[in-house]
């Protein structure tokens, strides 16, 4: 079996064809997986930003709630004319408040898990 001159150049030209496919497909998916990594990054810098944001925060109200609360227990103990006892009052009015944390923990654990993914899909709608 002879196989002419015309056969062979189209061979070669389906060949060439497939090489370029193969190319331009491997250039594609390389694209796709950096794009895709790029989102990822992106998406955990703006979580990380949240995070680190709603740190600080936190820490300049804990620092905040620690003034208050050294005032409030001066103020007990300028009102029971002992210092020490407006502060005792004060530990056990945070004791029970930590009781309370500890019988309520499911409802809180819940509302924060449900802060949490609002707060995702704020960011992914703001990424929109």
């Amino acid at each position: 079996m002879k196989i002419d001159n015309n056969e062979k150049n189209e061979y070669q030209d389906f060949t060439e064809l497939i090489d370029e496919s193969k190319a331009d497909l491997s250039s594609y998916i390389d694209k796709r997986l950096t794009l895709a990594k790029l989102k990822a990054y992106e998406k955990g810098a703006s979580a990380t930003s949240y995070i680190i944001y709603s740190l600080i925060i936190a820490v300049f109200i804990l620092i905040l709630f620690a003034l208050f609360l050294f005032g409030l227990a001066l103020l007990i103990g300028e009102a029971l004319h002992n210092y020490s006892a407006g502060f005792g009052v004060l530990i056990l009015i945070i004791l029970a408040m930590l009781g309370l944390t500890f019988l309520f923990r499911r409802p809180l654990r819940r509302f924060f898990v449900n802060m949490t993914v609002r707060t995702i899909k704020k960011i992914e709608d703001d990424e929109d």
